[in-house]
């Protein structure tokens, strides 16, 4: 599991007033949760959580929160959690990150989280015209923090048409635990649709005149040879 560490502030303050005062500072609102603790409310830098975030803070990563204090802020200068992204909220208009929640864990218990599948040797399949479906982005798995993997890397450079790759096909450790059904199919390369145009202008014209005479029949006339 790849570790990043990511700096923040506890919050004291809340409201809209407290709300407005974070955003004149390009801060962002967070709050860090877990099931034996109280919530925690921090502020993260704006342009410095987005930065993490373009390397990468998914399901697979696992967080040092290095919390300091706000001015109105009571305890100890500096406080430490361990912790997993959860969920990120973003403005619909203008895309920037409005709200952060994180997930406080502990190293020696297992937690489920999603890890993204990664797709290589696309490049190198065989160029049989076949259409590569990806089915499946993420995987839900079960393990010991530091055991999760980063990424699930999925070798597609051999797949011909009508094969696929399922859950069950995966070689993950042993440690792991898959929540995804083992029959979910993750990539799927199917033939392309073909259609003859002549041939099927040819089929719709012939029906026609079968069905003209056909009616033609029906009306009390003959066919004719």
């Amino acid at each position: 599991m790849r570790q990043v560490i990511i700096e923040g502030e506890l919050r004291h303050q809340t409201g809209k007033g407290a709300a407005r005062r974070m955003r004149a500072r390009r801060r962002v609102p967070a709050v860090v949760y877990g099931r034996s603790e109280e919530t925690t409310i921090i502020s993260l830098d704006e342009r410095e959580f987005e930065k993490a975030m373009q390397a990468g803070l998914g399901g697979g990563t696992l967080i040092k929160l290095i919390l300091s204090k706000d001015a109105d802020a009571t305890g100890p200068d500096k406080v430490e959690k361990t912790a997993i992204l959860k969920e990120v909220q973003s403005d619909v208009v203008r895309g920037n990150v409005i709200h952060v929640d994180f997930q406080a864990i502990s190293l020696d218990e297992a937690i489920t989280t999603k890890v993204p599948v990664v797709l290589l040797g696309e490049e190198n399949r065989p160029s049989d015209g076949g259409i590569m479906q990806h089915m499946i982005w993420e995987l839900e798995v079960h393990a010991l923090p530091m055991d999760i993997p980063e990424r699930v890397e999925v070798d597609v450079s051999k797949l011909e048409i009508g094969d696929s790759i399922k859950v069950g096909d995966l070689d993950l450790p042993e440690d792991v635990q898959v929540n995804t059904g083992e029959d979910e199919v993750i990539i799927l390369v199917s033939a392309p649709e073909v259609v003859v145009e002549e041939e099927a202008e040819a089929e719709d014209e012939e029906s026609a005149v079968e069905g003209a005479a056909e009616d033609h029949v029906a009306a009390g006339g003959h066919e004719t040879e």
